[in-house]
């Protein structure tokens, strides 16, 4: 498992509460697709922030990336 820092924002952060969270990343995980399909699992208030993530911006050390 590899741990990976998470920052949240706007309407994201509102929705789940907390503006970043350090999570142990599971094995299996391979694209942002993954991670956001992975996250919607982690209770309701993940699955409403994760609903659309066809909206979502994902960024690496500040570099916007795809999700796949």
């Amino acid at each position: 498992m590899t741990e990976l820092n998470l920052r949240y924002f706007a309407w994201v952060r509102e929705r789940i509460g907390t503006a970043h969270e350090s999570i142990e990343l599971p094995g299996d995980i391979a694209t942002v697709a993954d991670l956001l399909g992975w996250l919607k699992t982690r209770g309701p208030e993940y699955e409403h922030a994760f609903e659309q993530t066809d909206v979502i911006r994902t960024a690496i050390d500040q570099t916007h990336v795809p999700h796949e």
